[in-house]
């Protein structure tokens, strides 16, 4: 019996083929998955250790100051507020974890992360300094006013009434003229220090040191012991600080939980909101997320500085330094009020009104009458319309994740929020008489990470390399095999006509 070339030619195509979906599907990938998992997972020896513990590259901190063109018109007759951006005025901010402890198990990992801001000059917007004068909200006095207010404080209201001019150095206007330094970190001066002979002076100031003493004083203003005064600023509070006590999960024993938080401060939920479903913390400190994401995951991050927590969806492939990605976008609809989102009831404020769609009320997280949203109130037309010259678009306003899919490294990540304050008349406060009332922006921040090309062509090697090996291997094994499984079909089927033609004219002779 001959040979059968095409037969074994077929057979072993079709063995090819089957090898490759194999290995291409099955073996190759749960393998690569092991790997992935085992240098993802945090612990001590990990690969996403030293990542996570500290980032390979200083965070770009971009910070806007929204200055107010017509103050005098604000201030006098109740004008719309003109406002002219002014920045960026950039910061390299560096965060370290610290004091980091896992559990026995290796299940959990305890640690507080300190943040650190310096200026960076040739990052900034042309010619801009920190000793730049911008004209802006005296959010320490707007503030103090509407702190009284929204308690219904009448005392207190009286006492500011008369003690503004007392507090501060320029009290003729709500509006200021101040360095930015000052405004962002060394802070516009409250005048404690002084023996004034004025009780409603006394008063204020003794109340913010009581507050002080137990806590209860809002982060923006702090006591210098060496100046024995308080100082009002947006940033000083965080820059050399922790963000508080976390406890998360490692990804052993479920990889999917990669990183994510369930104790902030040694609570399993936060105490600002009022309900659960406000209360509940979700997700990461955006510092790590699980792998294995794909079209259909919602990235939940918590934020320590909105107090709540925001989720991403999919919106598009990237690719950044030849790594593919997927790109994860926050939507303003989560800012929504109660009659768009049911949920948020427990983010209205339980001394007034819930606000209108795309912002957010912190007054219970700060300590102050602090409003936030996106940026040029990005989702919020009701509240753009209050002020005039802001353009708020998805590209340079929306707050959006670039992540490596398969191990979850971000590759570029840019947070971005607004923080406002309203600004209204204040019964018994003459310097407000004619205000209108408008939430007036103070100043946006686009804290911007990007994966430099080192730690990027790390990740290559731990992903991509692989994953281009096993489609190599995949797709030749396939393609080889498909190709001979032709050959050997097509000579298998010739060998057969050949073998049949002597046949039948054998039997054509026999028949004659």
């Amino acid at each position: 019996m001959a040979f059968n070339i095409g037969g074994w030619l077929a057979g072993l195509g079709g063995i090819l083929v089957a090898v490759g979906g194999v290995l291409g599907w099955g073996l190759f990938p749960s393998m690569i998955e092991d790997e992935i998992t085992k240098n993802v997972v945090l612990s001590n020896d990990s690969t996403s250790y030293k990542l996570w513990k500290q980032l390979p590259q200083p965070i770009e901190f971009k910070v806007y100051i929204w200055e107010v063109e017509n103050p005098d018109e604000v201030q006098s007759n109740g004008a719309k507020p003109k406002m002219k951006e002014t920045g960026p005025y950039t910061y390299l901010l560096n965060r370290t974890k610290e004091n980091i402890k896992f559990s026995e198990d290796g299940n959990f990992v305890e640690f507080q992360q300190r943040t650190f801001y310096e200026f960076s000059p040739n990052r900034s917007g042309p010619s801009l300094s920190e000793d730049d004068d911008v004209t802006v909200l005296n959010s320490a006095m707007m503030g103090l006013f509407l702190a009284s207010d929204i308690l219904n404080d009448e005392s207190g209201l009286i006492a500011m009434g008369t003690a503004y001019s007392s507090l501060f150095d320029d009290y003729t206007s709500v509006f200021t003229k101040i360095k930015v330094r000052d405004l962002l970190f060394d802070g516009l001066m409250i005048r404690c220090k002084e023996k004034y002979e004025d009780v409603y002076w006394y008063g204020v100031c003794n109340a913010l040191a009581n507050n002080y003493k137990i806590g209860l004083l809002t982060p923006f203003i702090r006591y210098d012991e060496k100046n024995d005064n308080y100082f009002y600023s947006f940033l000083n509070h965080k820059n050399g600080k922790t963000d508080g006590h976390f406890k998360v999960m490692t990804g052993k024993s479920d990889v999917s939980k990669l990183g994510q938080i369930v104790e902030w401060e040694h609570n399993s939920t936060l105490q600002f909101w009022y309900g659960d479903e406000c209360n509940t913390i979700r997700g990461s400190d955006a510092t790590i997320f699980p792998p294995f994401l794909d079209e259909k995951s919602k990235i939940y991050v918590h934020s320590t500085d909105l107090c709540k927590s925001l989720y991403m969806t999919y919106e598009k492939e990237i690719n950044h330094t030849g790594v593919d990605g997927y790109r994860y976008v926050v939507d303003p609809v989560q800012l929504g009020n109660v009659s768009s989102m049911p949920e948020n009831y427990c983010y209205c404020p339980s001394f007034g009104a819930c606000l209108k769609e795309g912002v957010l009320d912190l007054t219970s997280c700060y300590k102050a009458p602090v409003i936030f949203s996106m940026p040029h109130f990005y989702g919020a037309p009701h509240y753009e319309q209050m002020v005039e010259n802001l353009k708020p678009n998805k590209e340079e306003h929306q707050m959006y994740l670039d992540v490596e899919t398969k191990s979850g490294v971000p590759l570029r990540a840019s947070r971005r929020a607004q923080f406002n304050l309203m600004i209204k008349s204040i019964r018994g406060a003459a310097v407000t008489k004619n205000l209108p009332q408008v939430v007036l922006p103070l100043f946006w921040a686009d804290e911007y990470f990007e994966l430099d090309e080192e730690t990027a062509d790390s990740l290559k090697g731990l992903v991509v390399s692989k994953l281009s090996f096993v489609d190599t291997v995949r797709w030749v094994l396939i393609g080889v095999g498909c190709v001979l499984f032709l050959i050997g079909a097509f000579l298998h089927s010739k060998r057969r006509i050949s073998h049949k033609k002597p046949k039948e004219q054998t039997e054509l002779e026999s028949m004659s």
